[in-house]
């Protein structure tokens, strides 16, 4: 978590004037699209093997990643470090309760 609070900070540095929240949901919205779009190469959908050859990892690795940045940025704006801390550890002590998880 500590590495995708950096990349956020490094991004409301970066881009000063994208850190309204309208903003921030229209970029997760497009980087969720090109999740999709990934996926979609991946899985043989339509002619992509043909325009763009085989499906690469690191690309679909890379659109996980901006849309998971994307996502933080908005939980960063609202100031939600700690409940989503919170809400992560309490999902992860009712899957180990019910044995889903050591």
């Amino acid at each position: 978590m500590d590495k995708l609070y950096d990349m956020v900070q490094g991004y409301f540095k970066r881009f000063p004037n994208g850190v309204e929240p309208f903003q921030m949901v229209t970029r997760l919205l497009e980087e969720c699209g090109e999740v999709a779009s990934e996926v979609n190469h991946f899985e043989g959908s339509g002619l992509k093997h043909q325009k763009h050859g085989e499906p690469n990892k690191e690309a679909l690795a890379s659109e996980i990643k901006q849309a998971i940045v994307a996502l933080m940025q908005i939980a960063v704006y609202y100031s939600l470090e700690e409940e989503l801390d919170k809400s992560i550890d309490d999902s992860l002590r009712r899957m180990r309760n019910e044995g889903l998880i050591d």
